[in-house]
């Protein structure tokens, strides 16, 4: 069996932090925090209202069932 956790122990937030600020700078993890604060989060649209061709685009299947064929000589 497989174990995706790679630390013995937890890993600290200050450890994190001080990692991050030895690798990157001080003035870039305060401004990536800062930035992450301000911005808004992605809103996720419902799909309901998107049309059939755009759901085949990204790999959707149809939202509505495709109109019923009637053959005309029948």
């Amino acid at each position: 069996m497989m174990d995706s956790n790679f630390h013995s122990e937890p890993v600290r937030l200050n450890d994190l932090l001080d990692e991050l600020i030895a690798v990157h700078g001080a003035m870039r993890v305060l401004r990536a925090l800062a930035m992450r604060l301000v911005t808004r989060r992605a809103r996720h649209y419902p799909l309901d209202h998107v049309s059939d061709h755009l759901r085949r685009d990204v790999g959707l299947p149809p939202g509505h069932p495709p109109p019923s064929f009637r053959d005309p000589r029948l």
